[in-house]
């Protein structure tokens, strides 16, 4: 794989190939939240891994993360960067909850949010474009994210002003859970949220 670069969180290193996505504002948001976060012997699926940021995060602070993406590329990526920083998270390929049999404490989702029409061949695409109206990959892992999160459990999600926020907080109020805004924080022209959801 061509790597394009490195990123580094705190004392963490992350190598970013060619065709995965590199985290950014939207990731650090989610990982300075995580990293203050008991996390320790907490079940812990990151779905749309990409390169691990989040699951490794997860990891070094004590929980034992699954990690999937659809994207073949990504998972070897995710693993790799788990073993250079001596950590460790069971990825493997899933298209969101495809195959996934489990139930989690906390569910992570830094979800694909540009609009635009997905080339379903295209898997780089994959990791930024969510949809024509920008949200269909959340509303879709919505539609299954509650019956793998534990009763007592959360899911943390990242997403942008620019993908239809009532819709994707109307879909949480729909499947009986309830939300709360942890952060905003104003990037260009959007602004990135950060979102916890409970089951009732």
């Amino acid at each position: 794989m061509i790597k394009i670069g490195k990123v580094f969180f705190r004392y963490l290193e992350f190598e970013v190939p060619e065709g995965i996505y590199e985290p950014r504002e939207d990731s650090f948001l989610a990982g300075n939240y995580l990293w203050g976060v008991d996390l320790e012997g907490k079940k812990i699926l990151d779905v749309g891994t990409g390169t691990g940021f989040l699951g490794i995060i997860c990891n070094e602070k004590g929980g034992k993360v699954h990690a999937t993406d659809i994207n073949p590329k990504a998972i070897k990526t995710s693993i790799e960067n788990a073993d250079r920083n001596n950590l460790e998270i069971d990825a493997f390929e899933s298209d969101l909850f495809q195959k996934v049999h489990e139930k989690y404490d906390i569910i992570l989702f830094n979800a694909p949010y540009l609009p635009g029409k997905r080339d379903n061949s295209n898997m780089e695409e994959k990791s930024w474009v969510g949809g024509e109206k920008g949200n269909e990959t959340l509303i879709n892992f919505l539609e299954k994210a509650d019956k793998h999160l534990k009763k007592s459990g959360f899911i943390l999600l990242v997403f942008s002003s620019i993908s239809g926020i009532k819709e994707i907080f109307d879909k949480i109020n729909g499947k009986n859970m309830e939300y709360h805004v942890i952060k905003e924080e104003k990037v260009d022209w959007e602004k990135l949220l950060l979102v916890k959801c409970y089951k009732f």
